[in-house]
């Protein structure tokens, strides 16, 4: 607990903690002092031989300042991190079996992480009927209803005075915030409630314990209805700091609806003052207070607003990049950052952003001069660029531009732009680039936007190697470097006889063919010619064999050709861009992707997580996925013959295939589950923004 100049309730408190009956394991009670001018030393100091008793004095005015000095003391104590942080306050006094209670719901329930229990008043003179009636007793005075169900609760009903949470979750570095909470007279309120929903958004829930109650002294004045009506206004600031409003149109720095409401607040309790209606005047004034306190916290720019992060690059066709764009949207999304998907039109672009918006996704059309990429008119775009580049990228209203890099420079006039803006940046490389030389165009340009980049991700570690063999001179000695891997659903990628049943039958593959599938553009750099030769070699081996190609591309046609001269038509299906990939993969026996170069390959890790073994070259990418993979192989890019006879081995080896594919699902939930994914870039933005 804290307590700041607590001398008046902290003896009647620590003489219940006297009375509890002590949980298994035992207890120890840490107070921090949060720099008390009264007597509060001394009544701690009375209290050390009766209780397990253990005091830190935390200088820096505040509850939540003082309740980390004390979680920062007890962290510092050994333990297995199951134990229990049970908080409370010095004017509430714990029932004996309060401990005993929150232990066994703790244990009862081993994948919650915060408890909270029932807070009853122990009023030192009650207030007048009406007005207790009329007041929000939880929001006033921190009172839980003992009538509530055991069960789920949601977070922000869980009060500082009665609360548990696992000391696994402050290990992990959860804190009390401490621009926020009791600091004074004056404060935004909503410490506990913003450390519990942060929880909550991180898979953490929580539960209502009834029977852990604790009774909270409410004193004299806090009953009086100047008092109630301040408690009112520091809520409102503190909705404003923790609230994020549904979009609507704003004046002066608010929404226009709070601005009507307090205006019709404050007509409505003129009109019951005139009447001497005291209730209904109580009921607007605690309304207009409210509103008062966010006004208060929005006019001095304390305003929560989510930090918005622009993801965008030079994008031509939809390939594994565009679909990690995407993923991370919705993956910032739900990390509490505002993601807006910004890119330009390509062939089949329309129809895939309509599917992002229909599934919530903000999604803009953002088609900056490109100056740096191409060479034809680069001076006049600069100019254009000059001239509206940057009020075009305002209009959007980043915090932070994430620019995804898929070949060298692709990227970099956004890049300068949001130096323009002075706007942070972030790169992501989805692709191993070839070292090559700038150019004297490019060099000042591109030298000059890397000055706006505070980190650097890569989805392979060649990737990054690749990057930093061309940019490591660009970038400032702290940026921040990580390596993130593409991820997979593998609750949507599974393995299922029943999907390759079906998946063969709509495919109109017999059901004892063996299947060689590729999900991939069909695009010089994927090779697919190269595949469709290895196949028709294959096939004169085994007369059960059929291909499948999955996507579309500019070599779609020529391929096309290819299979009808080569008599394949039965046995090679172009299906052409299939939105639900995972419901066709577990019709492969393989999986290839012959590659000159890749960043990564995401395609080959939903085969892994379909239980299909993934093969590819040995190339940047896929090299960093399969060497070593148990679940894959890596095939030679120059030898087609020795890529041919190790497709051919294992084609004649179902054995071998079944642990392949094993193997391959336990990999891919190992190492490229959705989870991990979504913390590895919670971590990367965290304080860039």
């Amino acid at each position: 607990m804290a307590t700041y100049n607590g001398a008046d309730t902290l003896p009647q408190v620590l003489r219940a903690y006297m009375g509890l009956h002590p949980p298994a394991g035992g207890w120890r009670l840490v107070i921090a002092d949060n720099g008390s001018t009264d007597a509060t030393a001394q009544v701690i100091a009375a209290f050390r031989g009766r209780l397990p008793l253990s005091s830190v004095y935390v200088a820096r005015r505040g509850r939540s300042p003082a309740l980390n000095g004390a979680v920062e003391y007890a962290l510092r104590r050994s333990g297995d991190g199951s134990e229990l942080f049970v908080f409370g306050d010095d004017d509430a006094m714990p029932a004996p079996d309060w401990l005993c209670r929150l232990q066994a719901c703790a244990r009862s329930h081993p994948g919650h992480a915060l408890f909270g229990g029932a807070i009853v008043p122990a009023w030192r003179e009650r207030p007048a009927d009406w007005l207790l009636r009329l007041t929000p007793v939880g929001l006033t005075w921190g009172i839980t209803s003992p009538g509530l169900r055991d069960g789920p609760v949601y977070p922000g009903l869980v009060w500082g005075a009665n609360m548990a949470i696992r000391r696994r979750i402050f290990e992990t570095g959860a804190r009390y915030d401490e621009s926020i909470g009791p600091q004074g007279p004056s404060y935004a309120m909503g410490s506990e409630t913003k450390l519990n929903l942060d929880m909550y958004r991180s898979g953490n829930p929580s539960w209502f314990c009834p029977q852990a109650r604790v009774a909270h002294i409410i004193r004299v004045k806090q009953v009086q209805r100047d008092w109630i009506l301040r408690r009112s206004f520091l809520f409102g600031r503190g909705q404003c700091r923790l609230v994020v409003p549904a979009p609507s149109v704003e004046w002066l720095g608010v929404p226009r609806w709070m601005l009507g409401r307090y205006l019709r607040d404050g007509v409505a309790a003129l009109r019951a003052w005139l009447r001497g209606d005291r209730e209904t005047l109580f009921l607007r004034s605690w309304e207009m207070a409210s509103l008062h306190g966010y006004f208060y916290e929005a006019w001095r720019g304390r305003r929560k607003r989510l930090p918005r992060v622009l993801i965008t690059s030079y994008s031509g066709e939809l390939g594994g990049m565009e679909l990690r764009m995407a993923q991370e949207a919705h993956m910032l999304d739900k990390a509490g950052f505002d993601s807006v998907l910004a890119l330009r039109r390509f062939p089949g672009s329309a129809a895939w952003t309509q599917g992002l918006r229909q599934q919530k996704l903000q999604v803009e059309v953002y088609e900056p001069p490109l100056f740096v990429e191409h060479w034809a008119w680069r001076r006049w775009n600069l100019l254009r660029a000059r001239i509206t580049g940057a009020w075009r990228l305002r209009r959007l209203r980043p915090d932070l531009v994430h620019v995804a890099f898929c070949w060298t420079t692709y990227g970099a006039s956004i890049l300068w732009l949001a130096r323009q803006c002075r706007l942070p940046a972030v790169i992501s490389v989805h692709n191993a680039f070839p070292l090559e030389p700038f150019s004297g165009w490019q060099r000042p340009r591109l030298q000059e936007a890397f000055r706006a980049v505070k980190g650097v991700y890569a989805v392979s570690p060649s990737a990054m190697r690749h990057f930093l063999d061309l940019y490591r001179g660009m970038l400032a000695p702290q940026t921040r470097l990580a390596v993130i891997p593409n991820g997979v659903d593998t609750d949507a990628f599974i393995v299922s006889p029943e999907r390759r049943r079906l998946a063969r039958q709509q495919l109109g593959l017999p059901p004892d063919a063996l299947v060689i599938g590729s999900v991939a553009r069909l695009s010089a750099q994927k090779r697919p010619q190269a595949l469709l030769a290895m196949f028709i070699r294959l096939a004169r081996q085994f007369p059960r064999l059929y291909l499948v190609l999955a996507g579309t591309g500019p070599l779609e046609a020529m391929l096309r050709e290819q299979v009808q001269a080569a008599g394949m038509q039965e046995r090679v299906l172009l299906t052409g861009f299939q939105p639900r990939i995972e419901l066709l993969m577990p019709a492969f026996d393989l999986h290839l992707l012959l590659s000159r170069n890749e960043g990564f390959g995401i395609a080959t890790i939903e085969a892994m997580a379909c239980g299909v073994p993934a093969l590819g070259t040995d190339v940047p990418g896929t090299s960093d996925i399969l060497r070593g993979s148990g679940g894959g192989l890596l095939l030679p890019l120059d030898d087609e013959d020795a890529a041919c006879r190790a497709v051919a081995d294992l084609l004649r080896d179902p054995a071998r295939r079944r642990r392949m594919g094993r193997q391959a699902r336990l990999e891919a939930e190992q190492h490229y589950s959705m989870q991990r994914l979504e913390r590895q870039l919670r971590q990367f933005y965290a304080g860039l923004v």
